[in-house]
Order: structure tokens, then sequence, then C-alpha cells
């Protein structure tokens, strides 16, 4: 997609490392308020289809019962629990905390003792520790079960979506017992049969970061370093790994035209393709990617850009890409970029990207001449998004091979992810991400009010990602493996 660059913005506390002196003024009720009503204006009139998913009725109801809460505990980790952002059900609108008030927050709070990871809404440890076996499952913690916690946490997905692995289990707990000196948990090692309790202490920040960078899952730690990583299983089986489809177009094709020609050289006849916690990056890359798997010497590549609100209705709190107020020449710039590029069709209401919008759009899509023709499996979880998942409908829908995983947390046959307006809330300084437009993989924006993302053909139980994870296996790539051998 065409991301700008706030779009790769930070999970709630992945920016604590700005550091600063300066004391973070106290922010009122009344103010809480007033950026919670902010995003709830912006949300219905720059939003490019806020209410696909949900009725503004409803979303109505459900903003109320939220903001309620948050009048009756205004406080910042609350403002961060309840925020109406994911009542609309898309993954892309989101919200960036200012770095210096998480900074402040990071001295203020206590945190989780304990990394984990969430699986088909179980929460296991996800860490070497003494206290705790590493893949133990926690079930409660402070008297509070864990599905009553999670169900607390926002689920950042599309429509219909049912999606648990993205949601960080111990970033929700800190905010949920900010002050909290200690922690009583139960936990079971075998699937609940044998319930054990533990009470340790809370930690700083410094010491929860360090815990966070020391999980043990996910393995395939270089190609998140490096977006493409390649390796021999044995001397038919070759795993892919590519972590992010945001790459330069001459780079990934001389990484790919490299990897590709040793896959021919070496004759391998099995390829694991994986794209799990892929969070997409840019739409005209996707095909080329899929050339070098093709079977087919001209593939299609077809999709469609479409929006409701092609001009800026809510100018004051806009910000640029370097955080600075927009000026009218701004606004201006912004809404004839749109004008240009779209047309409306008065059939549907919908303002469609016209022939100037992509200079690189292909719908014949050519097969590399490095392609490989051989068994493919691909590898997919809740964190494949965006053109990510664009390429797992490619993958599908030209019947190439079969899926193992979850479902992908982004729709199968449109997302939201092109161009994006950034708000700033005047009070709490976070940054409000909007999507401009729907892309749509097909030639009509389509009015469904549901979605589902693409579907694995084959997945693994949560009792096995634990067994995987005691097992220091990533059971996901076990399964791929002994299907793809078969």
């Amino acid at each position: 997609m065409k991301l700008n660059k706030t779009f790769c913005f930070m999970a709630l506390f992945s920016c604590f490392d700005a550091l600063s002196q300066n004391a973070i003024k106290k922010i009122t009720k009344k103010e809480y308020l007033a950026d919670f009503d902010f995003m709830v204006r912006i949300i219905k009139e720059q939003h490019p289809n806020p209410f696909r998913f949900i009725q503004e009725e409803t979303f109505d109801k459900e903003v109320a019962v939220l903001r309620k809460k948050l009048e009756k505990e205004p406080t910042y980790p609350n403002f961060c629990i309840v925020n109406p952002i994911s009542l609309i059900r898309d993954t892309h609108t989101d919200v960036m905390p200012d770095a210096l008030i998480l900074d402040e927050l990071t001295k203020t709070i206590r945190f989780f003792p304990f990394a984990t990871s969430v699986y088909n809404n179980r929460v296991f440890v996800n860490q070497y520790t003494n206290e705790i076996p590493i893949g133990a499952e926690i079930l409660t913690v402070n008297q509070q079960k864990v599905g009553d916690i999670i169900a607390k946490i926002a689920n950042k997905v599309d429509g219909d979506i049912e999606a648990s692995t993205n949601k960080d289990f111990s970033q929700a707990v800190s905010l949920q017992f900010p002050n909290t000196e200690v922690y009583t948990i139960t936990y079971s090692v075998d699937g609940g049969t044998g319930i054990q309790s533990v009470t340790t202490k809370s930690l700083n920040y410094e010491r929860f970061n360090y815990n966070r960078n020391k999980t043990v899952l996910p393995f395939t730690l270089i190609a998140y370093n490096s977006g493409i990583y390649g390796y021999e299983v044995d001397a038919d089986t070759f795993v892919l790994s590519i972590k992010s489809f945001d790459l330069s177009e001459e780079y990934s094709y001389y990484i790919l035209s490299n990897l590709f020609t040793t896959i021919k050289e070496k004759g391998i006849k099995n390829l694991v393709l994986d794209i799990r916690d892929n969070d997409g990056g840019a739409l005209s890359n996707i095909p080329l990617f899929y050339s070098f798997i093709s079977q087919e010497k001209n593939f299609k590549n077809i999709y469609k850009y479409a929006t409701k609100v092609p001009t800026i209705n809510v100018k004051e709190n806009l910000v640029d890409e370097n955080n600075k107020l927009a000026n009218s020449t701004d606004i201006i710039s912004l809404d004839n970029f749109m004008k240009q590029r779209f047309d409306l069709n008065e059939a549907d209401g919908f303002y469609y990207g016209n022939t100037r919008l992509d200079e690189y759009y292909i719908e014949n899509y050519p097969q590399d001449k490095n392609a490989f023709t051989g068994n493919v499996i691909l590898l997919q979880n809740n964190n494949t998004i965006s053109a990510a998942a664009y390429f797992a409908y490619l993958f599908q829908s030209n019947k190439r091979g079969k899926i193992v995983g979850q479902e992908t947390r982004s729709c199968s046959n449109f997302t939201t992810a092109a161009w994006f307006v950034n708000y700033k809330l005047p009070h709490t300084e976070s940054v409000v991400v909007l999507p401009r437009s729907e892309i749509f993989f097909n030639t009509t924006a389509n009015k469904d009010r549901t979605c589902r993302g693409v579907i694995p053909d084959f997945t693994i139980t949560a009792d096995q990602f634990q067994k995987g994870l005691q097992d220091l296996q990533d059971a996901e790539m076990n399964l791929a493996l002994s299907l793809i051998k078969k």
C-alpha cells in the first residue's frame, strides 16, 4: 500500500525509549472527554466508510458506554483502554500515543512480570523465568479470569474476523493494574488439570522491556530484521520467510531473484512460504512477489481504490508527517490529490480511483523467469494484514497450494490501507491515524457489511501451540513441513 511514514506506527509501549526531563501536565477529566469526543467526530466525518461493519445507531450506543467509563475513571491508562477506534472494526485505524507522555507513564506505573503470547484466546508464558515454567498457561491474574481480561482488550480486526494472536496480554494487564505491587497468578502446564499458583512482584519498565526482548517466540528473527530470509530444510525443501512487503522493488527483486535462482539450481521440490506477522507494505509489490511462485505464465492482479470521503472534512488538529499542524496549502494539496485521482460513480455513491492513480498497476502480471512451480504451502496468522492479506488472497484464489496457520486479520476481499491522514488530539497529544480509501481486490466496491479474512486449510490447536512453546518448537512450521512432505 502507499503508506505514509506515520502508518508504521508504534505498538502502545514501543516508544518508551524516548526520554524527557519535562514533567507532563495533568490532564483533566474535561480534557480526556474532549479528546474522546474529537475521536468520535473524525471517525464519523473523515473515515472513508466508518459504518460498513457497525450501524451508526449501535456505534453511538457503544460510544456512550465507553465515554461513561472514561468519565468515571479519567486516567491515561483508562483512556488507552476505552478509546472508540476499535468499534468500527478497521485494523488500519489506530492511535499513536505521545512518546513523552508515555515516557512519563513508565515512571509512574508498574508492569506485568512475564512476557506472554496469546493463541486462540489462551495466554502462555513466553520467556524463561524461575517463577513459572515456559509455556505455562495463565488462568487468572489477581483473581480475575484471563478470559475476562482479554475481553477488555480492543480487538484490532477488520469486520467479523476472529483474531486474538495480535492481543498484547502483558501490556493490557499493566494498564488494568497500573499500581499493583504484587501479582498473584494461577497457571497450568498440562492443559488445566494441575493448577498451580505463584505470587511475584510487578516490574519497572526497564525490566518489563527486557523481558519482552527475550521471548522465545518468534524464531525467525533474521527475517524480521531483513524482511526476507530463506534457508534449506533438506535437499528437497526450502523455507522462505517474508516479514514485510514494505521494501523497495529493486531490493525485493534482487533478493528474490537470487533466492529462486538458487532454488532452481538445487532442484528444490517443496517450498514453505511464511508470511506470519507480515503487516503489509506496498500493494504494487504483491504481484512481484507472487510472480516468483506463479504456475501460470500470466496471472490476474486486479484491485480498485474507492472512497466515500474524497475531501478533508475536518480541518482542525490535522497534522502532517512531521507532526506539524497542517496549513491551508497542505489541505488544498490533500484535496487536489484525491480530486485528480478519484471520480464519482453516481450509481453507488463511491469515488473510484482512475487511471492516473497508480502508474505501476499491471492487470495481467507475468510469471518471473525464475518462478518456482513445485509444491508450495503458505503460512499465515492473525498478524498477516493489509497488503500481506492480498498476497494470501492471490495465493488462495489461484489455488496455488494449501494454507496453514490462522485467519488473516484483514479482509480477504478488500483493505483500507492506502493513504492516511493524521489528527493530533489537543490534550493527550496522541495522533489518530485514519485511512483515506478502501481497496477492493476486484473492480467494484462491494457493500458487504461483513467480511472474513483468508481462511487456512489447516491450523494447530492451542494445546499444540503450548506444546510447541514448551519444546521450543514452531508448531505451525512443523505442521507445514509435515504436510508438504506428504
